[in-house]
């Protein structure tokens, strides 16, 4: 098995704060993910703990929508964008050598010019021995704060066109980070899939609750997922959502097991899940009684007992 650099697992898991960070994932989109992270965080904040639940999901974020949340205390967001001095240009081309996105073109006999989109890695900047390039700046999100008793959301939301996604991820999280002793419990919702912002998201995590279904999709991208907890030397329990459905249980099970981990929970399709969805109220606040929901409480108080004491 692949294994990272000392250095890097301690950048990991490394962070400033105490308070303990669980992390919801999942490599296929579509499974249930934000249900789980909005409904556990719902739930350990009914037990009377102060949870701050990070939604990273920010090309998508719906956290909000499931909590009936406004979106509040916004924070705009920006990348360096390269501006070019022309007078000061003396066409090396060393910039347009260093961009890996290709954002930078030299015509001939004219000064560099960005001509691609940049994700403000600077690179272009370092290479200059002219001098020519300016660090300007480019809006591509905002995060924002809401509070509702004892439960605070924190959104992250990246602009229509643009692709610096990862530089809202860092914003969302660094800005709930900021707060995180004020918190019993930090819960961190990643967008799907297997990359660099489920990284990002999962950074300083104590736990990470991966959630899948019984598909061959769902099998696939579980097996993804936990290879990336694997490498991470990350703490991972996986909850099988939709359990009930006909598909690939026993696969789920065996991928679990060859990774050294199991099937923590399971949650059977529940209509009154459904409606919770169209009422805008986590089920285990709409009707506590009903089958998920005593899933998610089960599940909440095991964290509970675990990380807060």
């Amino acid at each position: 098995m692949r294994t990272l650099h000392p250095e890097l697992l301690k950048a990991f898991h490394g962070r400033g704060f105490s308070t303990p960070v669980i992390g919801v994932t999942g490599g296929k989109g579509g499974v249930g993910k934000t249900t789980v992270a909005v409904n556990l965080a719902s739930a350990i904040a009914g037990m009377g703990f102060r949870v701050a639940l990070v939604d990273g999901d920010v090309d998508n974020p719906n956290a909000g929508i499931i909590l009936a949340m406004e979106v509040a205390d916004p924070e705009e967001i920006y990348t360096t964008i390269p501006e070019i001095d022309a007078a000061r240009c003396n066409a090396c081309g060393d910039c347009v050598r260093a961009c890996r996105l290709h954002a930078l073109l030299l015509p001939p006999g004219k000064a560099a010019m960005l001509v691609g989109d940049c994700n403000g890695c600077e690179a272009c900047l370092l290479v200059c021995q002219q001098q020519a390039i300016i660090r300007g700046r480019k809006l591509v999100g905002r995060t924002y704060a809401s509070r509702d008793d004892l439960l605070t959301l924190f959104t992250g939301e990246l602009l229509p066109g643009q692709e610096e996604s990862a530089a809202v991820v860092k914003a969302v999280k660094k800005k709930a980070f900021q707060e995180a002793e004020h918190f019993d419990l930090v819960v961190v919702d990643t967008s799907p899939g297997v990359h660099c912002n489920v990284i990002s998201a999962l950074e300083g995590a104590d736990l990470a609750i991966a959630v899948t279904e019984p598909t061959r999709l769902g099998a696939h991208d579980l097996d993804l997922i936990l290879q990336l907890l694997d490498l991470f030397q990350l703490a991972g329990k996986i909850v099988l959502n939709r359990a009930d459905l006909p598909g690939s249980k026993e696969e789920i099970e065996a991928i679990a097991g060859r990774h050294g981990r199991r099937v923590w929970k399971e949650i059977d399709t529940d209509e009154a899940l459904m409606r919770s969805f169209v009422e805008a109220v986590p089920i285990v606040r709409s009707n506590p009684e009903a089958p998920s929901a005593t899933v998610f409480r089960d599940l909440a108080s095991e964290i509970a007992k675990e990380y807060l004491r």
